[in-house]
């Protein structure tokens, strides 16, 4: 380095220096403020660190991720509704408002340059906090261990023949199941027979019943809740939300109710430390299809024939055995049938609402964002990681399930 490189460096260090100091002497950054500062920055340190290491990962997500989860998850479980919806209710008037509030500020200030900072350091601050709460309760989680190692399960190509043999056995034991169900609506769909409050129940069992089989996770006495806004969140396409800074599992209602169980299993598993989607999905059909609930069940059994449907399809299609595939479906209860048929004609109203493709691209620009952790050929996927249930479901079916 030249000696006037050397002066340039010099001078930039003394200008953030003097800088800095004029921002600690008219108290814009205390100390307990640039303590919470860096601890922002240490987490982003963190997060960046568990996406390529899965020692790390697992760490921040069983101890102190264990810990942010259960607390806010503590705080919440008696709130009778949702905290993050009402938090989303009001944080776009209240922005508005403290915008306008800041504005109006720096004006009766004559544009000084001081409360500019003082304002700028109080966001910075707020967004320090987001960031340290994602981290904690679900970015780490995104480079953990993957579900299927916990179980010993390899993950594969999937055959034909695997998906033929779950499919049979899925068909199986879901029409075992639907002789169960004796509450069914007029358009074909099965009825629930119970309320939200015996589904949670049911449903923390159920994860007790998993947990001993394969302890993987670690529990916590989850909740799911339903939202007001379902009607908006079905014109998104979204069936339900994990509220990571409130620690809530948001499940959309207006869908008909068979998709409710494997739903709340799902947002619950991401409160438990499962980030990825497919895995979440995996989990929550895990935790179906060890329940001692035939509804819940029913549920895991259904959702994952409709994942593996078109699969199969395709599979079996593409080496001229069309009727090989119109054979296995054709094994359906008629229960199920119109369960499926009942389904598609509720949705046909909302497939092709617009706000669905802006939802879904926001969704899928996130979760790429928190593809880093995945292997190499999986990291561009997306909102298409929700479907890789199938390959694991199949796999899982074929070579460890027991009847």
């Amino acid at each position: 380095m030249t000696k006037n490189e050397q002066n340039q460096v010099k001078t930039r260090l003394y200008i953030i220096k003097c800088f800095l100091k004029s921002i600690y002497e008219n108290k814009i950054l205390t100390l307990p403020v640039l303590v919470h500062y860096l601890s922002g920055i240490f987490a982003v340190i963190i997060y960046r660190l568990s996406l390529s290491n899965y020692a790390a990962a697992d760490f921040f997500k069983d101890y102190p991720g264990f810990a942010f989860r259960f607390i806010l998850t503590s705080i919440t479980y008696y709130i009778p509704f949702s905290l993050g919806e009402f938090i989303l209710f009001i944080s776009v008037p209240f922005a508005v408002f403290m915008l306008v509030k800041f504005i109006l500020k720096i004006k009766r200030a004559n544009y000084k340059l001081r409360e500019f900072f003082k304002g700028l350091c109080r966001f910075a601050a707020f967004l320090c906090g987001f960031i340290i709460i994602f981290v904690f309760t679900l970015g780490v989680s995104y480079g953990a261990v993957p579900v299927y190692n916990n179980i010993g399960l390899e993950r594969r190509l999937i055959s034909a023949d695997d998906l033929v043999y779950a499919m049979q056995i899925l068909i199986e034991e879901a029409n075992a199941e639907a002789e169960n169900i004796n509450y069914i609506y007029d358009t074909g769909s099965t009825k629930m027979p119970y309320g939200l409050k015996e589904l949670n129940k049911r449903l923390n069992q159920s994860y007790i019943n998993l947990y001993e089989k394969y302890n993987f996770i670690k529990l916590i006495n989850a909740r799911a809740k339903p939202v007001i806004i379902s009607e908006m969140l079905t014109r998104m396409h979204i069936t339900g939300v994990y509220s990571f800074f409130t620690g809530e599992a948001n499940i959309n209602i207006n869908f008909p109710d068979y998709n409710l169980p494997f739903t709340a299993a799902h947002e619950m598993a991401h409160l438990m430390g499962i980030a990825r989607e497919d895995e979440a999905n995996f989990t929550a059909f895990l935790v179906c299809l060890y329940s001692d609930d035939s509804y819940i069940r029913y549920s895991g059994l259904v959702k994952m024939i409709e994942y593996l449907n078109s699969s199969l399809h395709h599979a079996l299609a593409s080496v001229g055995k069309y009727d090989a595939y119109l054979e296995i479906t054709s094994r359906l209860s008629g229960v199920i049938i119109n369960e499926i048929h009942a389904f598609r004609n509720f949705f046909d109203k909302y497939r092709n609402e617009p706000i669905a493709q802006l939802s879904s691209a926001v969704n899928d620009a996130y979760l790429k964002a928190q593809s880093s952790g995945r292997d190499e050929d999986e990291r561009d996927l997306g909102v298409a990681t929700y479907g890789l249930v199938r390959d694991l479901a199949a796999a899982y079916i074929r070579d460890i399930y027991k009847k």
